[in-house]
């Protein structure tokens, strides 16, 4: 499972740095294309800071998005990597959108 890799650490500027915990949850959302297109998804492997997209559909690293996520609203993330089914996304506040 390509969202659950690296949930220990990862590198991050020349060093090794624990990631925030993540929470095992499967949530249905919508993700919400700069392009005004709208892509049905499960989102995995909650943290403070981020998710894994589960989509029909490619995302583009860096690739900024909005998930409308039932009960919590929407969020901005910023897509961190991807793969043809997934993705992995950072939240960002609106300053940084």
């Amino acid at each position: 499972n390509m969202c659950r890799l690296g949930v220990a650490s990862m590198h991050s500027e020349h060093q090794w740095t624990k990631r925030k915990d993540r929470y095992p949850v499967i949530v249905d959302a919508v993700v919400h294309r700069l392009d005004g297109s709208k892509i049905p998804a499960t989102l995995t492997d909650f943290s403070d800071d981020g998710c894994c997209i589960k989509a029909d559909n490619d995302f583009r690293i860096g690739e900024r998005l909005r998930i409308a996520i039932p009960r919590m609203g929407h969020v901005r993330a910023q897509v961190r990597w991807a793969l043809p089914d997934s993705a992995g996304a950072k939240f960002v506040v609106e300053t940084d959108f």
